[in-house]
C-alpha cells in the first residue's frame, strides 16, 4: 500500500495557502519523489483555482500543468500529486464527486485539506480503476 510522507513544513505551507485563500478552495502541486511505496513530498507549488465556482470546486490552468511538468522533467523530483481545500468542511474531508469525476492521472496522489472554525486535518488518497472502468479514491497514509 503506498502512503505519502508530508513534513510538518509542507503541512503549515499548505495550511497557510488554504487559509490565504480561503473561503475559495485553494489548489497545488506536490513536488517530490518515490521510494518504494512512499511518496516523499519535499515541497509544494500554489497554483492559482480558475474553477467558475472556487468556492466549491478547483480547476488548475492545464498551461500551469505543462510548465510545472517541464520544470521538474530533467530533475530528481516531479509531481507526485496535487492538493486542494475543502473550506468550511468536516474535518477528514472525503473527495467529492466534482474531484472522483476529475481524475485524470492514476498516478498522482491527491491531498485534501479540510478546514473549518474547528481546525484543519489532511486526508490522502490514490487513483483506484473500478470494476466500471471508472476511477475512484482510496485513502492511504499521511506519515
Amino acid at each position: 500500500m503506498v502512503s505519502i510522507k508530508l513534513s510538518n513544513q509542507i503541512k503549515n505551507n499548505i495550511h497557510h495557502h488554504a487559509l490565504k485563500e480561503y473561503p475559495k478552495e485553494c489548489c497545488g502541486f506536490l513536488i517530490g519523489y518515490a521510494k518504494d511505496n512512499l511518496l516523499i513530498c519535499v515541497d509544494i507549488k500554489n497554483a492559482n483555482n480558475i474553477a467558475k465556482n472556487p468556492q466549491n470546486f478547483f480547476e488548475i490552468n492545464p498551461q500551469d500543468i505543462i510548465n510545472i511538468q517541464k520544470k521538474y522533467r530533467n530533475t530528481k523530483l516531479l509531481v507526485i500529486g496535487h492538493y486542494h481545500s475543502h473550506p468550511n468542511m468536516i474535518l477528514n474531508s472525503k473527495p467529492s464527486k466534482k474531484d472522483i469525476d476529475s481524475i485524470h492521472d492514476s498516478n498522482l496522489c491527491w491531498v485534501i485539506v479540510g478546514i473549518n472554525n474547528d481546525g484543519i486535518e489532511y486526508s490522502a488518497y490514490m487513483p483506484e480503476l473500478t470494476k466500471e472502468n471508472t476511477y475512484d479514491l482510496k485513502k492511504i497514509n499521511i506519515i
